[in-house]
Order: structure tokens, then C-alpha cells, then sequence
């Protein structure tokens, strides 16, 4: 299994996987179970890059509990979750799609997150992430002055408290590190 954790096994391995994804869909889409799917779409998709990481990880260092451990117990988890969720939608217990959106929002969407990881490694984490929550919660029509300042300083003490002083995760300072 280790071939496919690196190099051309891995690439191998991700084409398979990716011929799973597309002969789900067209299987979903050809057949009965046309309006279901998205709903089995989105399980299948993260199955898929579960197995993927789950084939990267055997080229982590061999131990019995080692630094493999972890993420295969949460890949084997979301496997199982999305199996489930795969057989709900395949027999028809599942929520059909919904009509489509606004494909704009969602482009948007992916622009702030795309600018937010950008802005973290410039401005620093606190801040960007300050923003970014309080520009996400804006678009998403939440309105409300006092909580959208609240929410974003309630999860930078947070995580200044938990991941910095805690557990001593060096997040991301951006040019304020030289000030420090």
C-alpha cells in the first residue's frame, strides 16, 4: 500500500479514485435517483479524498501509535459517515438537490477565503481572522453590529488563549512579528 502513498502510485491512485467519483455520478445521474444527485455526490467526493490521505499516510514514519494514527481514526470515521450518508441517498431517504443557487455568492465565497489565507501570512492571523469572520458573517445576512464583533473577538480569545498559550501553536503574526 505504501506505493500508493507517493509519486506515480499516488497519482494512480488519485485517477481511480476520481474515475469513483465520475462513475458515481453519472450512475446517480442516469438513473432513478436523478434528483439525489448532489446529495450523493458530496459524500462520494470526500470518501474519496479521505482514501486519498488515508494513502498518504502510510508514508508517515511506522509506529504503532505514531503520527499515522490520528488521521486514519478521523478517515475512517468520515468514511463511514459518508457510506452512510451514500446509502440514505441511494434509497431515497435523503433531501433531494436543492434548486440552483447563486453560483456568484459562492465565488465569493471562495475569493474572501482565498484572500483571508493571503492576508493571514501578511497582516497576521488575529487580525485577518478578526475580519474574515466578521465579512463572512456580514455576507451571510447577519446584520447586527454588537455580534458581529462579539462572535469575531470571542474566537480570537479563543484561539489566542487555547492554541497560542496552551498548546504553543506559532500562528502567523504577519509584519507584526517584527514588533513583538
Amino acid at each position: 500500500m505504501q506505493y500508493f502513498s507517493q509519486g506515480t502510485g499516488l497519482i494512480i491512485w488519485a485517477l481511480l479514485l476520481l474515475a469513483g467519483i465520475i462513475g458515481t455520478g453519472l450512475a446517480f445521474r442516469f438513473s432513478s435517483r436523478r434528483e439525489w444527485t448532489g446529495q450523493a455526490m458530496v459524500p462520494t467526493v470526500l470518501m474519496a479524498l479521505g482514501l486519498l490521505f488515508f494513502a498518504i499516510t502510510f508514508d508517515f514514519p511506522s509506529e504503532q501509535v505514531g503520527p499515522a494514527l490520528i488521521p486514519r481514526i478521523w478517515i475512517v470515521c468520515l468514511i463511514a459517515i459518508c457510506l452512510g450518508l451514500t446509502y440514505f441517498t441511494a434509497i431515497g431517504k435523503a433531501d433531494k438537490d436543492p434548486k440552483a443557487g447563486r453560483i456568484g455568492f459562492v465565488l465569493l465565497g471562495i475569493a474572501v477565503m482565498v484572500a483571508y489565507f493571503i492576508a493571514m501570512q501578511t497582516i497576521g492571523y488575529f487580525i485577518s481572522s478578526f475580519i474574515f469572520l466578521a465579512l463572512i458573517m456580514y455576507l451571510l445576512s447577519w446584520r447586527k453590529p454588537l455580534t458581529l464583533i462579539l462572535v469575531p473577538a470571542g474566537w480570537l480569545l479563543f484561539s489566542y488563549l487555547v492554541f497560542y498559550k496552551l498548546l504553543y501553536i506559532q500562528l502567523p503574526l504577519g509584519f507584526w512579528e517584527n514588533y513583538l
